[in-house]
């Protein structure tokens, strides 16, 4: 049971000190070298884990794909405009506070096959779009398909942004404003009841910065 134990400590650490490269360096530039080093263990104790390179890059995305999944807003009876916007906004704090999420962004931008994090927040936001359908008034903007597509856009600005080095607080403080604006031209109703000039959207993920996954030193395959 405790080499078990040390196993799957040595392969999480090996999985985060991985994240790290990736997002740093991306597929090409990232070597087994520069992860097993940075645990402090052998290259066998690597390739007993992951024999290959694409391997150690699956389990980035994997965990990446599992960690989005649980972040992500439940399902509402009744969505509406701003549960679109919250959406962008967990994604946004994921992308900051989770170098995993990261790592699996860039891996998913480098056309990795294993690499599919861009499509577990996108299919959550396709999930909304039929509910909000439902509720949308004709001729009324913005219709479904438009919020879905600005999500999208305003999504990957976020990630460009926070990728070029823009501090995680102004770029949700700027999709904030942005859905603010959304928001308070949206139509009105008893779920959207008004103008919205300081949206009160859920704080960051608590405890969470980026690059803060733990990497252990000196652990056993």
């Amino acid at each position: 049971m405790v080499k078990q134990t040390r196993a799957q400590r040595t392969r999480q650490a090996l999985i985060a000190a991985a994240a790290i490269e990736f997002d740093r360096h991306g597929y090409s530039g990232t070597s087994l070298s520069a992860v097993h080093g940075a645990c402090g263990v052998t290259m066998g104790a690597l390739t007993f884990h992951f024999p290959a390179k694409a391997d150690l890059a699956s389990a980035v995305c994997r965990e990446a794909e599992a960690v989005t999944r649980a972040a992500l807003p439940g399902p509402e009876p009744a969505p509406t405009v701003r549960s679109v916007a919250e959406l962008t906004l967990v994604v946004a704090d994921l992308l900051e506070c989770e170098v995993t999420v990261r790592a699996a962004a860039r891996l998913s931008q480098e056309r990795m096959p294993s690499a599919q994090w861009h499509g577990v927040w996108r299919a959550a936001l396709r999930d909304l779009v039929p509910l909000l359908q439902r509720a949308a008034t004709p001729g009324a903007r913005p219709q479904p398909g438009e919020l879905e597509l600005m999500a999208v856009y305003l999504t990957a600005g976020a990630e460009a942004a926070l990728r070029a080095g823009q501090p995680g607080g102004e770029v949700r403080a700027q999709l904030e404003r942005l859905w603010g604006l959304v928001l308070d031209a949206a139509p009105k109703s008893a779920s959207n009841p008004g103008p919205c000039p300081a949206p009160d959207f859920r704080p960051l993920l608590p405890e969470r910065r980026p690059g803060s996954l733990p990497l252990t030193n000196g652990l056993d395959p």
